[in-house]
């Protein structure tokens, strides 16, 4: 799903609806840069529901991949779950419940908008192993023994992601038509300098520097 809209980005562009010549491009500039800010982000934005395999941490916080998250409809912990990998891998008699066994930690916007996962009077067990010549003891192999479905993202796009997609598809629509970022121009003789992918990186600075308060950092 695209981050924004055809409509989005001609109205921040000042192009005209009736104005279609240039759509197509439009359309695949919006996909790209939309998959681009995901892997700048490090996360999908768009509300769904996800299942997914974590091994524990040894701590009580385990933080999911998505967020915000609105719900969580199921946490299943089985040691010997390999990622649901077994044929009777996270059998419900396992499920944990949610109030009891787990809770969603409230963030700075909300419950849940940070994506933490608590364990109640206990530890996301992630099981220690022994190495020869170590005297303590190191973490184990990651073990995928926790199941967690729930729902995250947004309902509606942040207005600030939206005007950012916009604005790179602005950008690399402007550089297409005129076969690069225009640096500089005389009209006297006809010359044309373009940026250089230094230049554009300064460029596109300040676009990402927004979408930089909405990057996940793997932990």
């Amino acid at each position: 799903m695209a981050l924004t809209t055809l409509a989005s980005v001609k109205a921040q562009g000042g192009i005209l609806p009736g104005d279609t010549s240039r759509d197509a491009q439009l359309r695949i500039l919006i996909d790209g840069v939309t998959s681009y800010v995901k892997q700048l982000l490090n996360r999908d934005l768009e509300s769904q529901e996800y299942v997914e395999y974590y091994s524990g941490n040894g701590t009580p916080v385990l933080m999911l991949n998505q967020y915000p998250v609105t719900a969580v409809s199921l946490v299943c912990v089985d040691e010997s779950g390999n990622f649901g990998a077994g044929p009777n891998s996270f059998p419900p008699t396992l499920n944990l419940v949610n109030g009891v066994d787990y809770a969603l930690m409230s963030g700075a916007k909300g419950n849940g908008s940070a994506g933490f996962l608590r364990r109640i009077g206990a530890h996301w067990l992630r099981p220690r192993s022994r190495q020869n010549g170590v005297l303590g003891t190191l973490p184990g192999a990651a073990r995928g023994n926790i199941k967690v479905q729930y729902t995250a993202g947004y309902l509606d796009i942040p207005p600030a992601i939206s005007m950012a997609v916009n604005a790179l598809v602005l950008k690399q629509a402007s550089m297409a038509a005129m076969g690069g970022a225009v640096a500089s121009m005389s009209y006297e003789d006809v010359r044309v300098s373009y940026f250089d992918s230094h230049d554009a990186r300064q460029v596109l600075g300040s676009i990402e520097a927004v979408l930089a308060t909405y990057r996940s950092i793997p932990v």
